[in-house]
């Protein structure tokens, strides 16, 4: 019976017609069933692979967290966030209904990636903070906590850095005691307070030991973000590669702390050697050459309140308008006069004081980060100003043509950072250019651009940013006008003519400060003139606020 079923089943025309069963005999139908012993052999053989790529991929990811300082997996995932980012924006926009929404995603996994990755991430996203107006709304808001401390080391990871750096006996040579919790962290490095032995001077310092990953994680670190430029540049068409090498070598020098402390003592030299400035109770800590590596930095401990912590200086009775005064002149002095300027003011590296004669002192941190300006245009830039001030359009385009720049309104706009008109418009209309053609008009010919107005214009963006959080108590404009002014009046070659332009500025900034104190004391009858009441500062940023509407940039308060 079985075998006539079998008989039936093989002479079934759907079995007749397939190719391949057709002419086949019983036995070889039978030889085609699963072998259950082969089958086994092939899962276990997968199984085997599976485990043997498992095992591999961990112990290559341990190998480079504990050895390589997580070197290609840092970079793998830079690449991906940041490719994905260039992808999304260039090619994939289309599929999101509001582009709020991938400015949400992108800037949430940027984010994300930096603060995990750490390092020089995270420096380059401080820097996407500061220039936070540039960027949408989703920017804006996340960025900024890239300046809360960062991730700590062990304290067994910074004693080998100290040990690497000081010798195996460092703390029982050089220190009375060093307190292993730090007491701050950056991107970059953490400080630790300590004491030195007597033979070293017996003074507390701030012991700045830079993380161990560091020195391991920049050049591939740099070579990501060189890479990433010319990709973003090619997907964006905005010209970023004429910026990333500058900036990777002055990000390079940051990571050096002997650079750092070379800033540090020749900067106090400038201070001193004029008579100006010395006066003004301005303080640069004490290092310690002798204790100075690449990796470690001591500096003199100064105990002050951070310009971060508002409400603690008006508690402490510090005058925001006499340390506003100190931190412009300061900077101003650096830019126009000196041509070396301290590239990174922000609040968190600034702290107030009350010294040993009860005078309020500012104190300036953290010297990694300094642009040296050529002569040439330091000259300029001082010129630049007065001719600004001056609405000399003729002057204006004359260096802006010098600069390799197309577009003087936006250039004197973001130089000032006020609102400066020196062409008059053609038309009411709003501006329909994207941000891709405003880099385009803004540089016109990128060999002629110089790096170093990057780097001043962070500068001059982060002092007016305080100002504004201080409520306007001085008139940002007018003092670094009166600095650009009196380094022209110093040149020797001087024309009369120039003299004669420095009369019309000085009559016309007494205008200025009368403007200023109407709106100070605006401030004093809404309420207390150190609160952000509707400073001079805020004026500005309403007018800057159109104006970069009207050029199609999202602007908020930051």
């Amino acid at each position: 019976m079985f075998s006539r079923s079998l008989h039936r089943a093989l002479s079934s025309p759907i079995l007749r017609s397939s190719p391949q069963i057709r002419g086949r005999s019983f036995a070889s139908i039978r030889q085609a069933q699963p072998n259950v012993h082969h089958q086994s052999k092939i899962l276990k053989l997968t199984g085997l692979r599976a485990a043997i790529v498992a095992v591999s991929g961990g112990a290559i990811y341990i190998i480079d967290k504990e050895y390589n300082s997580s070197l290609a997996t840092r970079t793998a995932r830079a690449l991906y966030v940041l490719l994905w980012v260039a992808y999304e924006y260039g090619s994939n926009s289309n599929r999101y209904r509001d582009l709020n929404d991938l400015h949400e995603i992108a800037s949430e996994k940027l984010l994300s990636m930096m603060t995990t990755n750490k390092g020089l991430y995270i420096k380059l996203g401080q820097a996407i903070a500061n220039q936070g107006t540039l960027f949408p709304k989703a920017y804006q808001d996340k960025f900024p906590k890239l300046y809360d401390d960062a991730p700590t080391d062990a304290w067994e990871q910074v004693d080998a850095v100290l040990k690497l750096n000081l010798g195996s006996n460092y703390e029982a040579e050089y220190f009375d005691w060093i307190d292993k919790d730090p007491i701050g962290s950056a991107s970059i490095a953490q400080v630790h307070k300590a004491k030195l032995k007597s033979n070293f001077g017996g003074r507390e310092v701030a012991l700045k030991v830079q993380h161990h990953y560091i020195s391991r994680q920049v050049v591939v670190d740099l070579w990501v973000y060189n890479f990433i430029s010319r990709v973003y540049e090619k997907v964006f068409d905005i010209p970023l590669t004429m910026f990333s090498k500058f900036i990777s070598q002055q990000l390079q020098n940051e990571t050096n702390f002997i650079h750092e402390m070379e800033n540090a003592q020749k900067l106090q030299h400038l201070i001193n050697d004029d008579s100006e400035l010395k006066n003004m109770n301005l303080k640069i800590p004490k290092n310690y050459p002798e204790l100075t590596t690449k990796q470690v930095l001591p500096a003199e401990w100064i105990d002050g309140v951070a310009l971060t912590k508002k409400d603690e200086l008006l508690h402490q009775n510090f005058n925001l308008t006499l340390m506003m005064q100190q931190y412009i002149q300061l900077f101003g002095r650096q830019i126009f006069r000196y041509g070396f300027v301290h590239s990174d003011p922000h609040p968190g590296n600034l702290i107030a004081r009350y010294n040993e004669r009860g005078q309020q002192e500012l104190v300036l941190l953290d010297h990694g980060l300094y642009t040296t300006l050529p002569e040439k245009f330091r000259l300029q830039y001082g010129k630049l100003w007065k001719d600004l001030f001056l609405l000399n359009t003729s002057g204006v385009q004359e260096i802006a043509l010098d600069w390799g720049i197309s577009s003087p309104d936006i250039f004197a706009t973001l130089v000032q950072l006020r609102p400066v008109k020196m062409v008059p418009s053609n038309s009411n209309g709003k501006d329909n250019r994207d941000i891709s053609d405003l880099f385009k008009d803004f540089i016109g010919d990128k060999s002629k651009f110089p790096k170093e107005l990057t780097f001043i214009v962070r500068t001059m963006r982060m002092i007016q940013n305080l100002n504004q959080e201080y409520g306007s108590p001085v008139n940002r404009i007018n003092l670094l006008t009166s600095e650009a002014i009196s380094a022209i009046s110093s040149e020797n070659n001087v024309s009369w003519g120039e003299y004669w332009d420095i009369f019309r500025i000085r009559l016309t900034m007494v205008f200025s400060s009368l403007l200023f104190r109407l709106i100070r004391f605006k401030q004093w009858v809404s309420g207390d003139a150190s609160e952000k009441n509707q400073g001079l500062e805020d004026y500005i940023e309403m007018y800057m606020e159109n104006t970069a509407k009207s050029l199609g940039i999202e602007w908020i308060e930051i």
